[in-house]
């Protein structure tokens, strides 16, 4: 494979490897964002497939132009300093607290599919994440282009079985306020791309081509559109069956035996995992630039404080940390286009 095209496809499947997570594999991410505004939601998909690409394809040529040394350096172009140093200590809380919540959810994992203590869960994915995040985003990308083939094989799989081609329907949720779909997508892509700056500004600062971004980010946009509109259908062929399941799309394979539980749960752990050590990599690059300590060193003190804050649960640590971010991260993404009018409208003034 030509060298070009592995780094475009490196960086396309790193991005929606980085965006997909436990949320998206199991389908409810899609059903709350989307399906449940029946074909509103198909249109949100499609301005969220658009802000995908916009937004990721931003980030990484701001990051390649300042020479980014993490994602503080892109918060304080943004925001200023002031406001970019606030910003920039609540991603990193949030970034921890995701971690937490992203180990609680390995180990529940274990526990309820595999019949395993969840400390063994949280122990393997640690150990593992260690040993990724030291090779830096060689290992980033390498675990990447092996998880999402695997989650785009899994969702072609649940769409066929689904066959939403033979009995499709487009029902809103009676509850849904009006025009929230409209937003739901603004938000969802601010919540995925905010957090996803971890490993987007790496990517883009470490890059020597600026055409080789573009590329990277227009296809891992259009691949996360596509799984987005392949769940999409999936789900509102089967809306009723699927409105008040935990994982709705395990749920339409449910005809396919008991095996495919299994098979579900891997999948989920391999989305969770890429998400992890997106995240650790993201803290590591964050505080080398406050701690004169090795990679190693932070890295181990990074998992050491999320397992000790794993200990609350997965469904408590979302309840707290998600509302709490939704405050910041539609603030981003303004301010990412903002800057990107008033760059455009400084070179046509000149």
């Amino acid at each position: 494979m030509p060298k070009p095209v592995k780094q475009i496809l490196q960086i396309a499947f790193t991005y929606i490897g980085t965006v997909v997570g436990a949320g998206f594999a199991s389908g409810r991410e899609i059903l709350q964002f989307f399906v449940q505004y029946g074909s509103s939601g198909l249109i949100g998909i499609l301005i969220a497939t658009f802000l995908f690409i916009w937004a990721g394809i931003q980030v990484m040529l701001i990051a390649h132009r300042i020479r980014a040394d993490s994602y503080q350096d892109i918060s304080i172009y943004l925001f200023g300093r002031t406001i970019g140093t606030v910003f920039n200590v609540a991603l990193l809380t949030i970034l921890l607290g995701t971690t937490s919540v992203m180990l609680a959810a390995t180990g529940a994992i274990f526990r309820e599919n595999f019949a395993l203590s969840s400390q063994i869960g949280i122990w393997c994915a640690m150990i593992c994440i260690f040993f990724v995040t030291q090779k830096g985003l060689s290992g980033i990308h390498s675990v990447n282009s092996l998880f999402v083939p695997l989650l785009i094989g899994f969702t072609i799989l649940v769409f066929w079985e689904a066959q939403p081609w033979s009995s499709f329907q487009t029902a809103t949720v009676e509850t849904v306020k009006p025009m929230v779909w409209l937003t739901s997508p603004l938000y969802y892509v601010a919540l995925n791309i905010t957090l996803t700056q971890a490993v987007l500004v790496p990517i883009g600062r470490e890059s020597s081509d600026e055409k080789t971004l573009i590329r990277g980010g227009l296809l891992g946009g259009l691949g996360i559109g596509l799984l987005l509109i392949l769940a999409y259908a999936s789900m509102s062929a089967h809306l009723s069956a699927v409105l008040h399941v935990e994982m709705p799309m395990i749920a339409l394979l449910s005809g396919m035996g008991k095996s495919i539980s299994f098979l579900f749960a891997l999948i989920v752990l391999a989305e969770i995992f890429s998400t992890l050590i997106a995240n650790v990599y993201g803290l590591i690059e964050q505080l080398r630039t406050y701690l004169r300590l090795s990679a190693a060193q932070i890295c181990l003190a990074i998992l050491a404080i999320s397992y000790v804050v794993s200990f609350l649960g997965f469904r408590s640590l979302l309840a707290l940390l998600y509302p709490l971010f939704g405050q910041f991260v539609v603030f981003f993404l303004l301010m990412l286009f903002w800057r990107q009018w008033t760059g455009r409208t400084r070179k046509a003034s000149k």
